[in-house]
């Protein structure tokens, strides 16, 4: 595909994502007897399907390259190294946002989580295992690993628009502190992206390794 079709690919796969987050609250207001929650799980769930399709050759071809070019043992490493490092990230992120800013209390990932079960606690393990794990990442990575050649620009342009994604639907007020929380965490999972031949697959089970933590701290209670 040129890249001008990779480009359109991504744009309107990025427009549908923003409309339908947008909308469902407006979805929820026409059906009064549909919970919101039950809206968007429905509407995460279509779009986690079509990003799929869109992207099946290409989820396809990288798990058939880790079969070929990855011993078992690679793979636990490359989860665990980079796991280790957004975990240490995060602490670095939390000391300097307590002496500079005042206003870290936890990682912002753990605080998404916490935040999302409060609301309902079937949603927050999809959101958090599965749609978070590959529909964000084939929409904020691959979708744009045609697009931008350059392995700098690609890590640092990602990693600018998750960062502004993640806090365009809220009306609060956001710090430095919780915007790097977002922000060098994604240039992480972008260098293990580039590290390994750009494979999608790879980023997806560290970050699944990255989520599940604080997700099974939430379960049992501690």
């Amino acid at each position: 595909m040129k890249k001008s079709g990779v480009l359109l690919k991504a744009t309107s796969l990025y427009l549908i994502y923003f409309l339908y987050t947008y909308f469902a609250g407006y979805i929820s207001i026409l059906f009064k007897n549909i919970d919101n929650n039950l809206v968007m799980l429905g509407l995460d769930v279509l779009f986690l399907i079509g990003i799929i399709i869109a992207y099946k050759k290409t989820l396809k071809a990288d798990f058939e390259k880790i079969k070929k070019e990855y011993s078992f043992k690679r793979i636990i490493k490359i989860i665990f190294l980079g796991f280790l490092s957004i975990v240490l990230l995060n602490v670095v992120i939390a000391a300097l946002g307590t002496l500079l800013f005042s206003d870290v209390n936890m990682d912002q990932n753990t605080q998404s989580i916490q935040n999302l079960a409060s609301l309902s606690m079937i949603y927050t393990i999809f959101k958090t295992m599965i749609f978070g794990v590959v529909a964000e990442e084939l929409l904020f990575r691959e979708s744009l690993n045609e697009v931008i050649d350059n392995n700098i620009l690609f890590v640092l342009i990602t990693a600018i628009i998750y960062t502004a994604m993640n806090f365009v639907f809220t009306t609060a007020t956001f710090s430095i502190s919780q915007i790097l929380a977002y922000f060098l965490p994604a240039l992480l999972f972008g260098v293990i992206y580039i590290k390994n031949k750009r494979n999608i697959i790879l980023v997806m089970m560290t970050k699944f390794a990255y989520n599940l933590i604080p997700l099974i701290i939430l379960l049992s209670g501690i």
